[in-house]
């Protein structure tokens, strides 16, 4: 058995252990021109594959009291940040209390032949109209894959802005395996810290990767079964009241053309 799973209940341990440790638990936006406590764990979530897997997450810190910071992506193949059901789990994650931003994507403007600093600018208000109010910090999505930009905006700071991975120590998940050893182990050790923990991994309950990421590709796909059902299904509503409804449009149509001045 794995003394450091990838489960909601090892990650309520981690948050339970940093507490018996005395860190405060922090955003990203909390420690920017803010007095910073002696020890701390700022918690960072990149959303790159499924928004209620970060949901489920955001849900589960706020039933502890704990506020963290969520990042989203305008390019993922698997999720639209623009779609009613993606747009209500982002607003309610931010209802919770916690941090949300771009996690921006130089790397779809690059493969494009376009400028990724523009580019990046223009998602960060996309992203804030979306939201419907200003934000402070963005983190890369694959940074060690992609350039450092270091001219995108001047009123937000990135989480890989060498304050924030260099001069405190800086832990991730990425592809379900720490570097150097699960979080846990690294509470009371160091007094900052800065962990990035994917969503993805740890809500499925499940022991190996793969079945964690085909878990998610099944729930993805029972997402769009559904709404296909619900599309098949109205469009049976309509036809049904499709002569009704050609009939009214015939009458509009018939009444605004009679009303016009050169029809009198």
């Amino acid at each position: 058995m794995n003394e450091h799973p990838y489960t909601l209940d090892h990650y309520i341990h981690i948050l339970s252990r940093a507490n018996a440790e005395g860190y405060k638990i922090k955003r990203l936006r909390d420690l920017i021109d803010s007095p910073r406590p002696e020890r701390y764990l700022l918690i960072r979530h990149d959303v790159d594959i499924t928004p209620w897997a970060a949901l489920e997450m955001a849900e589960l810190e706020a039933s502890r009291a704990t506020a963290t910071s969520y990042y989203f992506r305008l390019h993922s193949n698997t999720y639209n940040l623009l779609t009613a059901p993606v747009a209500d789990a982002v607003r309610a994650i931010l209802r919770l209390g916690h941090e949300v931003g771009l996690h921006y994507e130089p790397g779809y403007f690059i493969e494009r032949g376009l400028d990724p600093a523009a580019g990046v600018r223009r998602d960060i208000n996309i992203f804030e109209d979306f939201i419907g109010e200003k934000t402070a910090t963005i983190a890369q999505h694959q940074p060690a894959e992609g350039p450092r930009l270091l001219n995108i905006s001047d009123r937000h700071r990135c989480a890989y802005e060498p304050e924030f991975v260099r001069e405190i120590k800086y832990f991730a998940d990425s592809g379900f395996h720490w570097r150097e050893g699960c979080i846990c182990t690294k509470l009371g050790v160091h007094p900052r810290i800065h962990t990035l923990i994917h969503p993805h991994s740890w809500v499925t309950q499940s022991q190996d990767w793969r079945e964690a990421l085909r878990v998610h590709a099944d729930n993805l796909a029972g997402r769009v079964l559904d709404e296909m059902e619900e599309y098949i299904q109205s469009i049976e509503i309509y036809l049904s009241k499709r002569p009704g409804i050609d009939r009214a449009r015939d009458e509009l149509y018939d009444t605004e053309h009679a009303d016009k001045p050169e029809n009198k």
